[in-house]
């Protein structure tokens, strides 16, 4: 596949074509919101634009993609052109997968992606960040309005923790002080973004604390989560969502894992891991198929049943931390 420039890639962006904008499975704030920058974009530039995910998206992050219309189909013979934003391989359109040979550009910033298409990359905390660039190259920044800018914040907010994470280069706090200068409300993005919780997601964080375990001496900190638990205890799979950045903060844990089985079909489990140092988990991601970044990576496992899927999970990422 080609390596686009940036050059070639604004001559793309100019062209004006009906275009889907696809993220990825159990979306967040960076692929939604780096899909609503780009979306911006290309209307500007005269092209029809919808966003497409192949999963319902979480309700409290509905305030990015306010006034956007997204479709849940897997049919994109409409199109004529699709981008996929925030995507590292194919296993992470879910059941868009099938449409994977139509994907014409990726804009990514995950070092472990696929090059399943044509792809413009760069090594940055977050794909809202080069959504941005983008838009600065091509001298829009002056010219679109507010909710892009909120967008492309709450893309850079969700993936780099709000700022905390080791991801954060002094470019991501000059972009994000640009964002500020155009007059978004920080405090409120963030607050919908980290401090706004649904009652299922405070019950699940306790059926998580009570059946979380550990292994490699306190090393390894894994949940999970069966449809028979997510039925006990009336939970859906928006509320186990972010489940794994609990299981994470206990001192001692070096890696977090959550394993969450699919209400569509019970062979499938799904993986979100996090590190808290330079293991690589992208790396033991990748041997299920997967990826991400350094210290934060997922992927499917398929497996008979719920213990053989933790079985395999853990032991994977145990052997890292021998």
């Amino acid at each position: 596949m080609t390596e686009l420039k940036l050059d070639s890639l604004n001559e793309i962006i100019k062209t004006p074509k009906k275009t889907a904008i696809v993220c990825h499975k159990n979306p967040d704030p960076d692929t939604l919101g780096s899909a609503v920058g780009l979306s911006y974009i290309l209307r500007h530039f005269g092209s029809d634009t919808k966003i497409v995910c192949c999963e319902k998206l979480p309700a409290r992050l509905s305030f990015i993609v306010d006034g956007e219309e997204i479709l849940y189909s897997g049919d994109l013979s409409e199109f004529q052109r699709v981008i996929a934003v925030d995507v590292a391989s194919p296993s992470q359109m879910g059941e868009l997968d099938i449409c994977c040979d139509r994907v014409d550009i990726t804009i990514d910033h995950h070092s472990m992606n696929t090059r399943f298409s044509d792809y413009y990359m760069e090594n940055c905390a977050a794909c809202a960040q080069i959504i941005f660039k983008i838009a600065h190259s091509l001298g829009l920044y002056d010219i679109l309005p507010l909710k892009f800018f909120e967008a492309i914040y709450a893309g850079i907010s969700g993936d780099t923790g709000c700022f905390k994470y080791s991801n954060v280069t002094s470019e991501t706090y000059v972009i994000a002080s640009l964002l500020v200068e155009k007059g978004i409300d920080c405090a409120e993005i963030n607050r919908l973004i980290f401090d706004s919780k649904s009652y299922g997601e405070i019950v699940a964080e306790k059926v998580t604390y009570q059946n979380m375990k550990l292994y490699s001496n306190g090393k390894l900190s894994v949940i999970l989560f069966t449809n028979k638990m997510k039925e006990e205890n009336n939970l859906t799979d928006e509320d186990i969502g972010d489940i794994v950045n609990h299981i994470r903060q206990i001192q001692g844990v070096s890696v977090a894992v959550s394993i969450k089985q699919s209400s569509k079909d019970e062979t499938k489990f799904s993986i979100s891991s996090r590190s808290n140092n330079d293991i690589d988990v992208s790396a033991l991601c990748a041997e299920f198929g997967g990826g991400g970044h350094l210290r934060a990576a997922g992927c499917t496992v398929i497996a008979s049943s719920p213990d053989e899927a933790e079985s395999r999970v853990v032991s994977v990422f145990s052997r890292e931390l021998k």
